[in-house]
């Protein structure tokens, strides 16, 4: 209390004094034990004799009592300022508990996967990238020690917030890079299949067709299904149909035709699916998801958070 009233600032002091000759088996040479068991009685007295004379008994046991809670309370606080420092939640990374420096849990929020067979970490279950095939996706840097890989989604606002953090720490590090586009807020993997057909077309092409995509103003809502004739091949597949996707193409210098092509063909349709199969093995349960090398951070994050899961909090402290 001392801290932010001046009126109790001068018996903070007290109190410090106090305790430091107390735990050193010293008495109070202020007389501020005496003193506070005097205003406390004395307003206690007024309202139960019953409580003022159990109090004034045992004044001694509350007194380290109430050290002790507070000593306590001390040390949770410094302990949530430090995890939320490190981790972005006062509970641990991915913890969904409440954090009072993020009162509205935005660094933990999510657009939450369609699949109903997804468990949240906190419900026990484990993301991981074991056993997980990630050889069929663009790689940047693969060469490099520190391996990062994202899930995440076009339209996902979360992964959009998230994506260009994760695209300047790989750069930053020079660590390798890997993203999984997954349709969480699209209504099928059309999306998915625009970044593999590109990524086919023109492999330098595809890093900068992510940067456009996450720099545009795309929907964060679930898109509308396509209708049939958007899916027979009559017409342009529902990614490369939407006019930014055309005009993001043509910026690229790809032709819009071609990669329609890609995108409506069989072979296409298998690779993607199985693509969207091995990033279910994660157990993923919402974008963006962010495995960097052996830890994993769900939701938007802080730079600093990434920068300590990639290289340590004393590197980064050092930097």
């Amino acid at each position: 209390m001392g801290i932010f009233s001046a009126s109790n600032r001068a018996l903070a002091r007290e109190a410090l004094d106090c305790v430091l000759r107390r735990v050193t088996f010293r008495p109070c040479n202020t007389g501020f034990d005496e003193k506070m068991k005097a205003k406390i009685l004395g307003s206690l007295i007024t309202r139960s004799e019953t409580a003022a004379r159990i109090v004034s008994k045992n004044f001694e046991v509350f007194a380290w009592l109430f050290f002790a809670v507070g000593l306590l309370s001390l040390g949770y606080a410094v302990r949530g300022l430090f995890l939320y420092y490190t981790t972005g939640n006062c509970n641990g990374l991915n913890s969904s508990g409440f954090c009072v420096f993020d009162p509205t849990g935005k660094n933990n929020q999510v657009s939450a996967s369609s699949s109903g067979c997804k468990v949240p970490v906190s419900a026990g279950g484990v993301l991981t990238l074991q056993d997980v095939d990630l050889s069929g996706l663009p790689v940047r840097s693969p060469n490099s020690p520190d391996k990062i890989v994202m899930i995440g989604c076009y339209h996902c606002s979360y992964t959009r917030e998230t994506y260009p953090v994760i695209r300047d720490l790989a750069k930053h590090f020079n660590a390798s890079l890997t993203y999984s586009n997954v349709p969480v807020k699209e209504p099928d993997d059309s999306y998915t299949k625009l970044g593999y057909c590109v990524n086919l077309a023109a492999p330098d092409k595809y890093w900068q067709l992510n940067d456009l995509l996450f720099s545009s103003d795309l929907p964060d809502e679930k898109l509308p299904a396509a209708t049939p004739a958007d899916l027979s091949g009559a017409q342009p597949a529902a990614a490369v149909s939407d006019p930014l996707v055309q005009q993001i193409l043509g910026q690229l210098g790809l032709d819009p035709a071609q990669i329609n092509a890609c995108i409506t063909a069989p072979d296409t349709d298998a690779v993607v699916k199985k693509q969207i199969a091995e990033m279910d093995k994660t157990g993923y349960y919402g974008t963006p998801t962010v495995f960097i090398n052996d830890n994993v951070s769900v939701g938007p994050k802080p730079y600093r958070v990434y920068a300590i899961l990639l290289k340590g909090l004393f590197y980064w402290l050092a930097k």
